[in-house]
């Protein structure tokens, strides 16, 4: 795993390095909440506020201290910023219905709401910051941070940071104001509320809907105002809003206008750049000094005696760069490696491997740099990374495109998530011919140790290749409708194309599926393609695609053939024959992988769909169509036609005989000659209700059968004539369609 990382961290020496102890580190804001910028004057006070919406915020970084919830200029407060005491509560009440009144009201000014706060205000009393009043000897946890923010880190910055980086005038300022201000969290907690009610400041709507929140916190306006202003409401809200916090990044109030200001995207490249020499520089140092020994990788330096907490994500659990439990690996204990010293690493590498799996998989980066995949454990997930090498901090999804799955057919195919990924590559390929994608894949042994499955460098230019060619391939088949029912707009809604994600082929591969008469189908995971064959079959320029490609495709046949038969079923009597959604999504997404799979084993749908093995398809599915038309006014009273009911056998002619034309073709079409003759011979005469239907049933069905040349059929069926005969039975013949309405 180490050796994978360090590939890794070659690409990211623009995103600082992380220390294993109390080093500080560059991390970007988070991007899902809205940002308080609280401009300090000369003397550290807080004099102004600005609301940074989520996605401005994420272009900000901030310098995180080795101790949890510690960072500088961003950090977290902890809300609500004021409490209600139980005395209050008489007085409490209009307050509240005043507030309660304007935030419903659309019409009322900012002003108004402005003072409805400062009415609720002056009834509350600023926050202890206290969690367990009950132990006064231990420290309270939100100070302790505070301070460790604005006195430990800021300490630090002071001394690591070169005064004379031009570029950093402003936040080295900042840093100066903040070390003389001796900052306290209440002091600090108080001056914001103040400040978020003051009747001179030109607040909007939004914000001041913010600031309610920071003040008093969520409060549920579902119930009468008279439970909100009661002492029990506000006692249970304490424990409910006990880990609540707000985002907050200071600034300056009086920048200097030559520089750009602290809450800027280019000072936070800025101090990153910094800290990366300040700590290349103080690393070089240390290692002249100490003692030094040849590592794994064969370099000489000062090794790392202890390995850093990787960060933790909701798939994985823990990530850790090197688990181990030496006290138990005999091996390990004969030779005396104990702990680190079983994989010896120097400190700078670890560092930057630290820093690279810390700023890849952060919750902040998921869908752009990271994603959960489907797992080869059954019921698991794995962890895809996706980065462009030497651009990791884009914002485009890449690990979207290469990990997306739809699980409805309502949700984003690949050319929808692809599309804008694409347009971003081709802009960077044009600069930069060599510029390469790197995937890698983690999936856990058990809860402690995790492993790299997937290690690729992919040049960019064979991605958009092959992403096109991925999308022309799932155009490669004939029209299918398939009926779904749109929840949202309670219409219904026929797919006749989607274009799945590379990994969906694994997914769809690697399910068994098999039927029930009550319960219909189900499906059980059985793994048979690994998402490095997934990726090999994408990319298709692989020695082995071809044969994965082959091997895909005789996976599908086996394991879709009975839901695909189900489905053309379905298509001319789904009243009879009802599919699950999730059967019908995965017929949708099989029908595109074939298409996908035949274009890149050199079969065209311009040509195939005339094929004899095709033609015999589509005359199976006319079939169908023909007998429950016979079915529908021969064998069917007007009485049940009426209320939409036809009396017709459990299978129909063309797909009772399909699982026969799937190996015999030939000993198929003799079977279906027999048993159409009456069909056909009431068809020819017919002269009812729905007469023009059917008379263009029986043209098309001759019409087939003149495009089926005996000589041409296979001698013995391939899994590619299989997927064809399947795409001509499925293929739309609109007039026969007979969805649920």
């Amino acid at each position: 795993m180490l050796n994978e990382l360090s590939q890794v961290a070659d690409s990211l020496k623009r995103l600082g390095t992380v220390a294993p102890s109390r080093h500080p580190r560059i991390n970007p804001m988070g991007k899902n909440r809205d940002l308080l910028v609280v401009s300090l004057d000369d003397a550290g006070n807080p004099s102004r506020i600005e609301v940074l919406p989520g996605e401005t915020a994420a272009n900000l970084f901030r310098v995180e201290h080795g101790s949890a919830g510690s960072s500088f200029p961003g950090f977290n407060i902890p809300t609500p910023l004021r409490r209600f005491a139980e005395a209050s509560a008489g007085s409490l009440k209009p307050a509240i219905e005043k507030l309660v009144a304007l935030e419903k009201s659309k019409h009322s000014s900012a002003a108004e709401l402005t003072e409805g706060l400062r009415q609720l205000l002056a009834e509350s009393q600023a926050r202890t910051f206290r969690e367990n009043p009950q132990k006064p000897e231990k420290p309270a946890k939100h100070p302790e941070q505070f301070q460790r923010s604005c006195r430990e880190l800021v300490t630090e910055l002071k001394g690591a940071l070169p005064a004379e980086i031009a570029r950093l005038k402003n936040f080295t300022t900042l840093v100066e104001t903040v070390a003389k201000s001796n900052l306290t969290l209440p002091a600090f907690a108080e001056s914001l509320a103040n400040l978020m009610v003051d009747q001179n400041a030109e607040y909007d709507r939004r914000q001041l809907l913010l600031f309610r929140e920071v003040l008093f916190g969520a409060l549920d306006w579902k119930k009468r105002s008279q439970e909100i202003a009661s002492p029990d409401y506000w006692k249970e809200k304490v424990k409910q809003d006990k880990n609540a916090n707000q985002p907050v990044y200071l600034d300056l109030a009086s920048p200097d206008p030559a520089f750009c200001r602290v809450a800027h995207s280019a000072t936070s490249a800025a101090i990153n750049a910094a800290l990366i020499q300040t700590q290349s520089i103080t690393a070089a140092g240390k290692s002249e000094q100490g003692d030094k020994a040849e590592d794994a990788f064969g370099e000489t330096a000062e090794l790392q005696d202890k390995f850093p907490a990787g960060p933790k994500v909701a798939e994985l659990g823990n990530v850790k760069l090197f688990s181990v439990n030496t006290n138990e690996v005999q091996a390990l204990q004969r030779y005396g490696f104990k702990g680190s010293q079983s994989f010896p690493v120097s400190s700078a590498r670890v560092q930057k491997m630290s820093d690279a799996l810390l700023y890849l998989a952060s919750e902040d980066k998921r869908g752009i740099t990271c994603r959960a995949i489907p797992s080869a454990q059954p019921d698991k997930r794995d962890l895809l990374v996706a980065y462009l090498e030497g651009e990791p901090e884009g914002r485009a999804q890449l690990a979207e495109m290469f990990g997306g799955e739809a699980n409805a057919f309502s949700d984003a195919d690949f050319e929808a998530i692809a599309e804008p990924v694409l347009e971003m590559l081709e802009g960077k390929v044009a600069a930069n011919p060599n510029l390469n994608v790197r995937l890698l894949a983690f999936c856990p042994i058990d809860k402690a140790k995790k492993q790299i499955s997937l290690n690729r460098s992919l040049r960019v230019q064979d991605v958009i290749r092959a992403a096109r060619e991925w999308e022309a391939g799932a155009r490669n088949v004939p029209p299918v409708s398939v009926w779904f029912h749109d929840k949202n707009t309670k219409q219904s809604v026929f797919r006749s194309h989607t274009v799945p994600c590379p990994l969906e082929l694994a997914s769809v591969v690697n399910r068994v599926w098999s039927a029930d008469a009550k319960s219909g189908f189900s499906s059980a995971y059985q793994r048979a393609l690994s998402v490095s064959d997934a990726y090999d079959v994408f990319l298709a320029d692989a020695p082995l695609t071809r044969q994965k490609a082959r091997i895909a495709l005789e996976l599908l046949i086996s394991r879709m053939s009975s839901v695909l038969i189900a489905l053309g079923a379905a298509k001319t009597d789904y009243a009879r024959n009802p599919l699950s959604e999730p059967v019908r999504w995965q017929s949708v997404k099989t029908i595109a992988l074939f298409g996908i799979l035949l274009h890149q084993l050199g079969h065209q749908k311009e040509d195939f769909m005339q094929e004899p093995i095709t033609q015999i398809g589509r005359l199976l599915a006319l079939s169908d169509s023909l007998h429950f038309q016979y079915c529908k006014f021969v064998r069917t009273s007007e009485e049940k036609r009426k209320i939409g009911k036809v009396d017709a056998p459990s299978e129909l002619i063309g797909n009772a005989l399909f699982n026969t034309a799937l190996d015999q073709p030939v000993s198929a079409l003799a079977r279906l000659a027999e048993r159409i003759k009456p069909y056909k011979g009431w068809a020819d005469t017919y002269s009812g209700e729905d007469a023009g239907l059917i008379h263009w049933l029986n043209r098309q069905m001759g019409d087939a059968r003149q495009s089926i040349d005996l000589e041409k059929l296979p001698a013995r069926m391939t899994d590619a004539d299989k997927a064809k005969l399947l795409l001509g039975y499925l293929a739309d013949h609109p007039k026969t369609e007979t969805p649920k309405q």
